[in-house]
């Protein structure tokens, strides 16, 4: 499988539909607008042939696959040695899930990253990140915490070391069958970062966040007797001030969808003290499409009241350096588009 063009010109899309009324969705950044990417070379990677025999379609209770999936993921990060920084194997993990190769072929991608060498395979990381950093800067952002990592230009053999096994346990536990498909409902079945965040976790440490993660089956059973006895009209916000990586917000939207209701046409607020489930909830909203009104904080709710205000704002700095760097991109553009006119003109 060759190398995706990230950068590629998108092809041109239908008109977006008119906004949703934001009569309650005002304390909520507005929706980001769509960025053109602009052609850039960029590095090839490795060319190869699919080989499906590694990788196996789970046909079992998805919940328990990403359990599975996090017991190997940390069982390989630990025995390759890779330390205590947790946020690695889990934004390897991210990282695998948000890469935007969907449908029902996206499995096959396993070989391709299987095939790349240290540095190819921290520059595919490097180009999936900025590639949704570009899309939605403000959920990027709140996930710092899963990619800051990537950052390093000389990571010690040993961390290289625990990160391919770490892909390499994700994938071959059928991963991409559980995040690769085109159907948001399908990428929402289960809940694959909060499972890590369970499993990797000290004890002594999810003691010391107060954390309590709600089974998936009851978190389903809840929003199913929430929503049906909810008038449910586009515009109203969900609000969760101790959400984790967002398992209710996961059980909801899937009820919502079966229920033929487009969960973009709501808000959703989401809080936690935890920064590593704050950044998962992130990756999360973008994985299971929440839609365009999403906010992230992170923070204690009983000590710092509500934190929508300064998430909001943080939200709207992400935009606007976004917009501002992008501007700066399309002039330099234009300046280097003068200059090849200027030259052509000369010779």
């Amino acid at each position: 499988m060759s190398q995706l063009d990230l950068f590629a010109d998108a092809p041109d899309e239908p008109p977006a539909p008119a906004a949703t009324p934001r009569r309650y969705l005002t304390d909520l950044p507005p929706a980001p607008d769509p960025v053109t990417i602009s052609a850039q070379p960029r590095p090839r990677l490795a060319t190869v042939k699919p080989k499906l025999a590694h990788y196996r379609p789970s046909q079992r209770n998805p919940h328990e696959t990403a359990f599975e999936i996090a017991e190997a993921v940390s069982y390989a990060w630990h025995h390759a040695q890779g330390g205590a920084d947790i946020e690695i194997p889990i934004g390897v993990v991210a990282t695998l899930a948000l890469w935007p190769l969907r449908g029902p072929d996206a499995y096959l991608a396993a070989d391709w990253w299987l095939s790349l060498d240290d540095s190819q395979l921290l520059t595919a990381f490097r180009e999936c990140w900025a590639r949704w950093w570009i899309v939605r800067p403000d959920l990027i952002d709140r996930a710092t915490p899963l990619h800051k990592w990537v950052d390093d230009e000389k990571p010690g053999p040993k961390r290289a070391l625990a990160v391919r096994a770490v892909v390499e346990a994700a994938l071959t536990r059928g991963l991409l069958h559980l995040t690769g498909s085109s159907d948001p409902y399908s990428r929402s079945t289960t809940d694959v970062i909060g499972a890590l965040l369970t499993v990797m976790r000290s004890q002594g440490a999810h003691d010391a966040l107060s954390e309590f993660h709600t089974p998936p089956e009851v978190a389903e059973l809840m929003a199913r007797m929430l929503l049906e006895g909810m008038s449910l009209q586009p515009g109203m916000k969900f609000d969760e001030p101790a959400g984790g990586t967002g398992g209710m917000y996961r059980a909801t939207v899937q009820v919502m969808r079966a229920m033929s209701i487009d969960p973009h046409d709501f808000g959703w607020s989401l809080a936690d003290i935890d920064e590593l489930a704050a950044a998962g909830a992130a990756v999360n909203a973008i994985l299971w499409d929440l839609g365009p009104h999403v906010l992230i904080a992170c923070g204690d709710t009983l000590h710092e009241g509500n934190l929508s205000a300064k998430a909001a704002q943080q939200a709207r700095e992400s935009l606007e350096r976004r917009e501002e760097l992008h501007s700066q991109a399309a002039f330099l553009a234009a300046i280097r588009k003068v200059e090849a006119l200027v030259r052509d003109a000369a010779a």
